[in-house]
C-alpha cells in the first residue's frame, strides 16, 4: 500500500500537489483576508457614517431641546410676571376698597359731627352785634378773642375724624390778640397730628378779620383745605378763603385776623 513512497516519481508528484495545495490555501487565504479587509473597511466606514449621523441628530436634539427649554423657561417668566401683576391688581384693589372704606368712614363721622354741632348751634344764642361808632370783628367763640370750651372740644372732635396735613400759621404783626388765638390753634393741630409751621407774624396794609384760608391756586389747592374750611365754619367761625399766587404751591396758609384783646 505505501510502496509509492518508496518511487522518487511518485514522492515528487506528492510533493508538487502539496505545493500547489498549499499555494491554493495561502491564495484563498490571502483572498479571505483581503475579503475581511475590505468587509471590515465597509463596516468601519457604514459605523463611522452611523456614529457621524448619531452626532448630528444628538446635536440638533440637543438645540431643540435648549430650544424648548429656553421658550419653557420664557413662558415660566411671563406666567410669573401674569401671576405677580395680579397680584399686584388685587392688591392694590384691596387697598383702594380699603381707603374707600375709611373715606367713608371718615366723613360719615365728619357728617354726623356737623350734625351734632348744628343740633347744639340751634340751642345756642348767638348774638352778633356792633358797638356803639365802629365795627367789631367777629373774633373766635362768642363775643371773645378766643376758643371757648365747647368751641375747643368740638374742633378736636372734627380733626379726628378728618384728614391731616401742612399748615402755616399767620398772625397779625403787632396785635397780641391775633397771636395769642394763632397760638392756640396751633397747638390744637399740633396735638392732633398736623404739622404746622412756626406761627408767622405779618404786617397787612388792611388786617383781615376771621379767619382767612390762603392757597396758591385752585389746581395746587390740598385736598383737605375744604374740610378745614368746613370744620372752623361749623364752629361758628367766620372764615373765608382766599386764592394768592404769593404763597406756596400745594400749601396751605391760615392768617387770624386782628383781635381786639382788650
Amino acid at each position: 500500500m505505501y510502496s509509492w513512497w518508496n518511487n522518487i516519481e511518485a514522492v515528487h508528484t506528492f510533493n508538487n500537489w502539496m505545493e500547489i495545495i498549499a499555494l491554493i490555501g495561502a491564495t484563498l487565504t490571502f483572498i479571505g483576508l483581503l475579503l475581511s479587509w475590505r468587509h471590515g473597511g465597509r463596516m468601519a466606514r457604514h459605523f463611522f457614517d452611523l456614529e457621524r449621523r448619531s452626532k448630528k441628530k444628538i446635536k440638533a436634539v440637543e438645540k431643540a431641546a435648549e430650544q424648548i427649554r429656553r421658550e419653557l423657561l420664557a413662558t415660566q417668566q411671563n406666567q410669573d410676571i401674569v401671576v405677580q401683576q395680579r397680584r399686584l391688581a388685587e392688591m392694590d384693589a384691596d387697598s383702594l376698597r380699603k381707603e374707600m372704606d375709611l373715606v367713608r368712614k371718615r366723613y360719615s363721622e365728619v357728617e354726623g359731627a356737623l350734625k351734632d354741632r348744628i343740633k347744639e348751634l340751634k340751642d345756642i344764642n348767638i348774638t352778633q352785634g356792633t358797638t356803639q361808632g365802629a365795627a367789631t370783628t367777629q373774633n373766635f367763640g362768642i363775643d371773645t378773642s378766643r376758643l371757648d370750651a365747647q368751641q375747643r372740644k368740638m374742633l378736636i372732635k372734627l380733626l379726628k375724624t378728618g384728614p391731616k396735613g401742612e399748615l402755616d400759621i399767620i398772625s397779625v404783626l403787632d396785635n397780641s390778640g391775633s397771636h395769642q388765638a394763632a397760638t392756640e390753634l396751633k397747638s390744637i393741630f399740633d396735638e392732633e397730628g398736623w404739622t404746622t409751621s412756626e406761627i408767622i407774624q405779618s404786617a397787612f396794609s388792611q388786617p383781615p378779620e376771621g379767619i382767612n384760608l390762603v392757597i396758591h391756586s385752585k389746581q395746587t389747592a390740598p385736598s383737605y383745605a375744604k374740610f378745614l374750611q368746613k370744620s372752623l365754619t361749623t364752629l361758628g367761625l367766620q372764615v373765608s378763603a382766599q386764592v394768592n399766587n404769593k404763597y406756596r404751591e400745594w400749601s396751605l396758609s391760615m392768617i387770624v385776623g386782628e383781635i381786639d384783646s382788650a
